[in-house]
C-alpha cells in the first residue's frame, strides 16, 4: 500500500470524489483520516489531514497520472467564453452552454 495524496482539512469532499473516480477506473484505494478532523486539538493538526492510499503498488503510477490530471483540470479555470449558437456569456469553468446545451469548442 502506498500513499497517493494528502488533502487539506477542507478538501474531504474532493478526496472522496477522487477515491470514487479511481475505484471506477479499477484502482483499489482507501481514504484514511477521513473523520479525524473531530479530534483536532487532541492530536496534531497534520495528523488530521485526509490521505488517499492505493492498495496495489503496481497501480500507483496509473493512479498518480489520473489524480494529477484531475487536479490540474480542477485548478485551471479558463477565460470566459461566448456560446456561438445563442450568444450567452459563460464563465471559463463551464464546458457547455447552460442556456442551449452546446459544448464548448
Amino acid at each position: 500500500m502506498k500513499k497517493l495524496h494528502t488533502f487539506g482539512l477542507y478538501d474531504r469532499p474532493q478526496a472522496a470524489i477522487l477515491k470514487e473516480i479511481l475505484c471506477k477506473e479499477g484502482i483499489d484505494c482507501l481514504l484514511r483520516n477521513e473523520h479525524l478532523f473531530a479530534a483536532m486539538g487532541e492530536i496534531p493538526m497534520t495528523e488530521c489531514f485526509p490521505e488517499l492510499w492505493v492498495v496495489d503498488e503496481e497501480a500507483f503510477p496509473r493512479a498518480k497520472l489520473l489524480l494529477n490530471g484531475w487536479l490540474k483540470e480542477d485548478k485551471g479555470t479558463t477565460e470566459p467564453w461566448r456560446c456561438p449558437d445563442c450568444g450567452e456569456r459563460l464563465e471559463g469553468q463551464f464546458g457547455a452552454c447552460w442556456s442551449c446545451g452546446r459544448s464548448r469548442e
